[in-house]
């Protein structure tokens, strides 16, 4: 069993904040004019792992372009982000807005936010429920990232309610072009869109 990491006075208070339970229809609509991005487009734009692929990651199989893109920059104490380079600047600027947002408030979620080095994941899809998927998961293209509070499990479906951190990224997310795995079951993900992956392309940010 592994162990759970040493927290302070002050990280348990804003776990115990983070944590609360938002009623998902107070937040209704989201993903508002974003889809989540298509394996034809992530193929056709950043080329294709080597497949076959399993559930669990094989870097060494990425797309070559995914490889000549590959960034990896410590936004937070916690969160090592380590996708393509376009999408890590770009988390790296929501989750900036988020942490000064929340210390304005007086929350501190920089201190208790964690990604756990998951945005790059060459693998298949892992669906919160149903069957095994041979889909690939946009993890393989270093495009989507999962979040969750220290101490506690990365969350899947989470039904008519969200937690609060939840609750503060999902809106910035969405100004951004990324969608919400939320519209899929999945509550702790997020990745770019079908269209911001479309509008990058067409801006030249994969070039290398």
């Amino acid at each position: 069993m592994s162990k759970k990491p040493s927290i302070t006075p002050d990280q348990a208070k804003n776990i115990a904040w983070y944590l609360q339970p938002v009623d998902l229809d107070t937040l209704l609509p989201i993903n508002v004019g974003l889809r989540s991005a298509q394996e034809a487009t992530m193929i056709s734009v950043l080329g294709s792992p080597q497949l076959p692929l399993t559930t669990v990651d094989q870097p060494g199989k990425a797309s070559p372009l995914v490889k000549k893109l590959a960034s990896t920059l410590n936004i937070s104490p916690l969160i090592i982000a380590n996708g393509i380079k376009p999408s890590v600047q770009s988390l790296n600027a929501i989750l900036t807005k988020a942490f000064m947002q929340e210390q304005a408030a007086g929350h501190d979620l920089k201190s208790v936010l964690s990604s756990a080095y998951n945005m790059l994941n060459v693998r298949y899809r892992k669906p919160p429920k149903g069957p095994p998927s041979t889909q690939i998961s946009n993890h393989a293209w270093g495009t989507a990232i999962d979040f969750k509070i220290i101490t506690q499990d990365f969350l899947g479906d989470t039904h008519s309610t969200i937690p609060k951190y939840i609750e503060v990224l999902l809106p910035l997310f969405n100004e951004a072009g990324w969608y919400s795995g939320i519209s899929f079951h999945d509550t702790m993900h997020f990745e770019v869109s079908d269209g911001t992956i479309h509008q990058w392309s067409a801006e030249g940010k994969f070039k290398i």
